[in-house]
């Protein structure tokens, strides 16, 4: 079962997905932890980045055992066809790699949750 962190389920492959990702839970955290991200902007709200974030949510929910890279294209197509979606793919382009990292298991830069790692 998804834990609060990391909704990613164990044993699958980047990007796979066996249900619908829960948009409403993923909205609620990347909204509580867009403005610690290195890439936001402070002078733009969540609203302008949540379609991004939804483009990459929903994105690793529908394409199983496929690489970030290996579908990047289709995100952006996604991205500049979505509702609301204002701001340019290169500005919004590292939010919607975080949602689908975050889906697929990989600990982003400013997950401050993540442990802290033994030393070398």
């Amino acid at each position: 079962m998804p834990d609060e962190n990391n909704p990613s389920r164990k044993g699958e492959q980047e990007g796979s997905s066996t249900a619908p990702v829960d948009w409403k839970k993923e909205d609620a955290y990347w909204r509580e932890k867009h403005c610690n991200q290195p890439y936001a902007d402070k002078s733009r709200s969540y609203e302008d980045y949540a379609p991004a974030y939804r483009v990459g949510v929903e994105g690793a929910g529908k394409r199983s055992g496929r690489s970030y890279e290996e579908i990047e294209e289709e995100l952006e197509s996604e991205y500049e066809q979505a509702e609301r979606a204002v701001l340019p793919w290169d500005t919004v382009r590292p939010a919607v790699r975080a949602a689908w990292d975050r889906l697929a298991g990989v600990i982003g830069p400013r997950d401050f949750d993540r442990g802290i790692r033994g030393s070398i």
